[in-house]
């Protein structure tokens, strides 16, 4: 019989966030693979639980908001590497992260919507993306 005990105490959206950068850091990252994943299998066990508990139904438009969530984080990821290797553009840089950062949190939140998770705690507050221009997603 399998475990039906959560490894982590986190909200649905916030363990897919971690899975998508799990996921990142596989195949970036290969010689910590099997740490990262070890993590995932854990994080996936919870997720399966908590779709399991609810009930949740996939939708084109929860793939969606996943998706746009691991390009966010894929993005992010990139965007860092150009910060350490190119220190005078390094603000430009960070704010550029920022930026996303805050598409990120808006699909966290999106998520939290999407499948019914009502803990106010759970909800990002800086989805600001102070004035970026040409990434406007369109979630229906």
């Amino acid at each position: 019989m399998a475990c039906k005990e959560r490894q982590y105490l986190l909200p649905l959206a916030e363990l897919i966030d971690r899975l998508t950068i799990g996921q990142i850091k596989e195949v970036l990252i290969p010689e910590n693979k099997e740490s990262y994943i070890q993590e995932m299998r854990k994080l996936a066990h919870d997720i399966d639980l908590i779709i399991e508990e609810r009930d949740l139904k996939l939708s084109a438009r929860l793939i969606r908001i996943i998706i746009m969530l691991s390009q966010m984080n894929l993005h992010i990821w990139y965007n860092k590497d150009k910060m350490q290797k190119d220190p005078d553009r390094y603000s430009e840089l960070l704010k550029f992260a920022h930026q996303l950062n805050g598409i990120r949190n808006q699909m966290k939140n999106l998520l939290l919507e999407e499948t019914g998770d009502k803990e106010k705690s759970a909800v990002r507050t800086n989805f600001s993306i102070d004035g970026l221009e040409g990434w406007d997603i369109s979630i229906e």
